[in-house]
C-alpha cells in the first residue's frame, strides 16, 4: 500500500473510535434511572427493576343508611279524559309541575294510577261512557318525568279497555322505568311487593282494590293480574316483607265515593294490615278527603283526596287533595305532614296569594273533622308549601272510677 493509502486508513480508523466513544457516553447520560440487580459472571445478563410504586391506600366503605328517608304519596291520577289529549298534543306536559317542589325533596314518590295507559287511536274516553278512559301510550314517559317512582294499579279502572290495554299499560310503564304494584303480566303474582331502593333503604310497596268495574271480580279475569283486598292472602307476605325490608307501605282503593266517612269493610281491612305491621297505609277512590287514623305512630290516611282529577261540580271538596309526606329515621318516630293544594281543571296547584291563609285553615280545619270518626289527629300549623305537621291525637285521661259501696 502506498504512503497515502495507509496515511488515509489512519485517518479513517481514529475518527470511527471517537465518533463510537460519543455514542456511548450520550447513551449513558441519557438513560433513565433504575435499579440494577446483580447477578453471577456465569449467570445471565443483569436484570432491570423499576423503582416499585407507592402502597395504594385501601378502599373506602361503601357510605351506611341515610339518616333520613323521605316519601310522597299522592291520591289518584287520571291521564284519560282531558289530561290524556293534552299529553297527545304536548308530549311534554306534566299535570304536576305545580308540586314538582314537593315530589323533588323526597327519596321515594308515590301514587295511585287511576287509568290505563293504551294506544286507542287518540280515543282517551269511551264515546259511549264517560267512566271509561284510559291515558295514552306517553303517559308512562310523563310520571317519569315528574319524579313519579312506583304508581299503583289495583283500582277500578284497571280493566277498562280489556286485558290487552292492561298488559300494555304495565310494558309502557316498565319502559318509562316507573315501578308498579297490585298488578301482574303474570297469573298469580299481583300480591308481590314492589321493592324500591334508595339511600341505603328499601321499600315494599304493596296495593290492593275494593273495587271492580267489572262486576264480581272472583269470576272475571282480572282476578288473576290485579290484586283483590284479600287479607288472608297479604297477611304472610306483609309479615316476610316486614322481616326483609326497611318499610312497608300499602296502596288501598277502597270505600264510598264523594262520602266523608270510611265504609265498615274498610275500616275493617285497615285494622287487619296495620296490625300485620304496615308502616303506612294510603288510601284512595272516594275522590274527597279522609281522616288520619294512628297505630302507635304509624299512620293511616283513608284517603288522600283526588290528584289529577276533574273536580265534580256537585261535590265541592273533590276540588281539594292532599301529599302525605312522611320523614323516616330509624331512631325516631316519623315526621308526618300534610300538604294541601286545589285543583284548577285537572291540576294540582298549591295555595298561594291573598286567600292562601283562609285556604289552610278550611284544609285544616277539614282533616280534623274527618279524622274524629277514625280516631282523630292533631294538624299543627301551616309550614312551607302550606304543609301542615300530622301527629296522633293526646290519650284521653282515665276517668276515675269512683269506689265501690261496701256492703254492710
Amino acid at each position: 500500500m502506498s504512503l497515502h493509502g495507509r496515511l488515509f486508513a489512519l485517518l479513517l480508523t481514529t475518527a470511527l473510535t471517537l465518533a463510537c466513544n460519543d455514542a456511548d457516553r450520550d447513551a449513558s447520560e441519557s438513560a433513565p434511572s433504575a435499579t440494577i440487580v446483580p447477578s453471577a459472571s456465569s449467570g445471565p445478563p443483569p436484570v432491570v427493576s423499576e423503582t416499585p410504586p407507592p402502597p395504594q391506600a385501601p378502599p373506602e366503605a361503601p357510605p351506611g343508611p341515610a339518616p333520613e328517608f323521605v316519601i310522597v304519596a299522592g291520591g289518584d291520577v287520571n291521564l284519560g279524559r282531558e289530561t290524556g289529549q293534552s299529553i297527545l298534543k304536548d308530549p311534554s306536559y306534566n299535570p304536576l309541575l305545580q308540586l314538582s317542589p314537593l315530589f323533588k325533596g323526597a327519596d321515594y314518590r308515590f301514587v295511585n294510577l287511576e287509568s290505563q295507559l293504551s294506544d286507542q287511536d287518540g280515543e282517551t274516553q269511551s264515546k259511549l261512557n264517560r267512566l271509561i278512559f284510559t291515558g295514552p301510550p306517553g303517559g308512562g314517559r310523563m310520571l317519569h318525568d315528574a319524579g313519579i317512582d312506583v304508581v299503583s294499579i289495583a283500582n277500578n279502572h284497571a280493566w277498562d279497555y280489556g286485558k290487552s290495554a292492561f298488559l300494555e299499560t304495565l310494558d309502557h310503564l316498565t319502559r318509562a322505568g316507573v315501578g308498579f304494584a297490585g298488578a301482574s303480566a303474570t297469573p298469580n303474582q299481583q300480591y308481590k311487593p314492589q321493592i324500591f331502593r334508595a339511600k341505603g333503604w328499601s321499600v315494599a310497596t304493596f296495593a290492593v282494590t275494593h273495587i271492580w268495574n267489572q262486576g264480581d271480580i272472583s269470576k272475571h279475569p282480572g282476578q288473576a293480574h290485579v290484586a283483590w283486598a284479600r287479607y288472608d292472602l297479604l297477611h304472610n307476605a306483609i309479615k316476610r316483607a316486614k322481616r326483609e325490608h326497611d318499610l312497608v307501605l300499602l296502596s288501598y282503593h277502597g270505600g264510598g265515593e264523594y262520602i266523608d266517612v270510611p265504609l265498615v269493610m274498610t275500616r275493617e281491612f285497615v285494622r287487619a294490615v296495620m296490625n300485620a305491621g304496615v308502616d303506612v297505609l294510603i288510601g284512595h277512590h272516594p275522590h274527597v278527603v279522609h281522616g288520619v287514623s294512628w297505630y302507635d305512630t304509624r299512620p293511616a290516611f283513608y284517603s288522600l283526596g283526588n290528584l289529577v282529577f276533574n273536580m265534580h261540580k256537585d261535590y265541592e271538596w273533590t276540588g281539594t287533595g292532599f301529599l302525605a309526606r312522611l320523614a323516616f329515621r330509624r331512631d325516631a318516630p316519623p315526621k308526618v305532614h300534610a300538604c294541601p293544594y286545589y285543583i284548577l281543571g285537572h291540576t294540582p296547584t298549591l295555595y298561594a296569594g291573598a286567600g292562601k291563609p283562609s285556604l289552610e285553615r278550611a284544609f285544616a280545619q277539614r282533616l280534623k273533622q274527618v279524622s274524629i270518626t277514625v280516631g282523630g289527629t292533631q294538624v299543627g300549623d301551616p309550614g312551607e308549601y302550606s304543609c301542615m305537621e300530622l301527629t296522633p291525637p293526646e290519650p284521653k285521661p282515665a276517668k276515675n272510677k269512683p269506689p265501690k259501696k261496701q256492703r254492710r
